[in-house]
């Protein structure tokens, strides 16, 4: 996997706990970074002499010729917290090339309706994607449901009111808000006992089931025969919540596209012996055309071995959220505990994200290269 040093030129504050990040690609590198809206980059970080990767998505345009990515401050979150506290502009960062599956082809001749679901720095590739539609596919409708926890935490507040009124017809956002400040009401005896009210005229709760269906009801395509996407994008399990709605709906699973934002806190490699080589499943990987012999302790991952063998495998997330580390299972089975970043096809045809990828027979054959 390779990583460029690109200098960061502009630090911009979206939230107390939000910052975007603006790389300088030069000329010669512009072809490496070019990307498509909805895509991600992986950073390469030496944090207290261990080697870290994280993936964030651009929330930039690619038609902005700038890349800029969004990063939301995580408690205990080690790079989150050095991109915040730390990082300055003129400083230079390790990325690698543009990568991810989260968009669709845009047509300028279409006439499509997209459904977007994003919550909190979930907002991040759906900034990137509704801003490229509303410019490349001029007669489209981009209709945004966004879920933040209060008035101070929605990322690119600003920047989605202004879009609003300059594609006015063509982009409706609605915020939902989970907990909305609660002001106090003055003229209380010395401040005792203060009622409270909140100001917040919007929706409120999560993003969930019954919230979904209630937003396509009011938000329908102008034509039945509209052509419609959906993406989905937020932490935890919001993006699955979303998707059962939509396919309970009837809609097809091939029109809806999801990215989980998951954090992952364990290295890999990190719980492998020195001696591990001696015991487990016999694992055989082609990896930029070299074939690699090993095997894999029980309870371990392929991606842990290669780490910690120093074989330079490519991968970011190491949550199952991203498909860096995907691998073809060419004999043998494994078995994963999450797998979000790829397709039920995908894993019919034999390929597993190797972060998540322990064997379950005696050899294991894979290759990075297929």
């Amino acid at each position: 996997m390779d990583f460029y040093p690109l200098k960061v030129t502009h630090i911009t504050e979206e939230t107390p706990d939000a910052k975007t990040f603006t790389l300088d690609v030069p000329a010669d590198l512009s072809e490496v970074f070019a990307f498509t809206q909805g895509q991600y980059v992986t950073l390469k970080f030496d944090l207290d002499g261990h080697e870290l990767r994280r993936s964030y998505s651009m929330s930039s345009s690619p038609l902005d010729q700038a890349l800029a990515f969004t990063v939301k401050k995580v408690d205990g979150g080690r790079v989150s917290t050095f991109l915040h506290d730390r990082l300055q502009s003129g400083d230079t960062l390790s990325v690698s090339p543009p990568d991810g599956r989260f968009f669709a082809p845009l047509d300028p001749d279409k006439r499509r309706t997209y459904y977007l679901f994003g919550a909190g720095s979930g907002i991040t590739p759906l900034m990137s994607i509704l801003r490229t539609t509303l410019e490349a596919e001029p007669m489209s409708t981009v209709f945004l449901l966004y879920g933040s926890r209060n008035e101070d935490s929605i990322i690119f507040r600003d920047e989605l009111d202004r879009l609003s009124v300059r594609y006015q017809g063509q982009l409706h956002v609605e915020h939902v808000l989970s907990r909305p400040k609660a002001e106090s009401l003055s003229g209380s005896l010395l401040g005792l006992f203060k009622k409270k009210t909140v100001n917040w005229q919007g929706k409120t709760g999560r993003i969930a089931g019954r919230g979904v269906v209630g937003f396509l009801d009011e938000n329908p395509p102008h034509t039945p025969e509209t052509d419609c996407l959906y993406f989905i994008c937020g932490p935890d399990t919001m993006p699955d919540v979303v998707k059962v709605a939509l396919l309970a709906r009837g809609i097809p699973p091939g029109l809806i596209y999801t990215e989980h934002f998951l954090n992952s806190h364990q290295l890999p490699g990190e719980n492998i012996s020195d001696d591990h080589a001696a015991e487990g499943a016999r694992l055989i990987v082609t990896l930029k055309g070299r074939r690699i012999e090993t095997r894999v302790p029980e309870g371990a991952t392929i991606l842990d071995v290669l780490v910690k063998e120093k074989y330079d495998p490519p991968y970011s997330c190491t949550a199952g959220a991203c498909s860096t580390c995907m691998a073809k299972v060419l004999s043998g089975t494994v078995h994963m505990d999450v797998c979000y970043a790829l397709d039920p096809e995908e894993v019919k045809a034999g390929y597993c994200l190797t972060c998540q990828a322990k064997p379950t027979s005696g050899v294991v054959e894979v290759s990075y290269d297929e």
